[in-house]
């Protein structure tokens, strides 16, 4: 009875009316599964990078980049009270204050990089 069975089902299966449909419906739902499987990875490795983000955000050294903000609105003030441009005082170095930085620099005859430097500091008088 089983016998008979499975011969039918193969002579139904193998016809190719119902073969070839049959092949390509299990190739589809194959990609599909594929690509369920990539979208899956995709979303767990999204997450996994949000939340590495969002761990490095939170643990920033904020008190360096809060000492940062304070020193470059201290020389930028420092450099406007001595007549350079040195743009607006926010915690944003802009060509301005660099351009600004420069001059004081070559003036003063420091080191020319338009950075913030030790030596630009202490000439600004902000340290000693």
């Amino acid at each position: 009875m089983i016998e008979r069975l499975i011969g039918r089902l193969r002579r139904h299966l193998t016809r190719p009316v119902v073969f070839f449909p049959l092949v390509a419906g299990l190739a589809v739902l194959a990609v599909y599964g594929v690509i369920e499987l990539g979208l899956a990875l995709t979303g767990r490795w999204e997450r996994d990078l949000v939340r590495q983000m969002e761990h490095a955000r939170d643990h920033q050294p904020k008190v360096l980049i809060t000492r940062y903000e304070e020193r470059l609105r201290a020389v930028r003030t420092a450099l406007k009270a001595r007549g350079y441009a040195a743009g607006a005082t926010d915690a944003v170095m802009n060509p301005h204050t660099a351009e600004a930085l420069r001059s004081f620099q070559r003036r003063q005859g420091l080191h020319v990089t338009g950075r913030p430097d030790r030596a630009t500091v202490t000439a600004l008088g902000l340290e000693r």
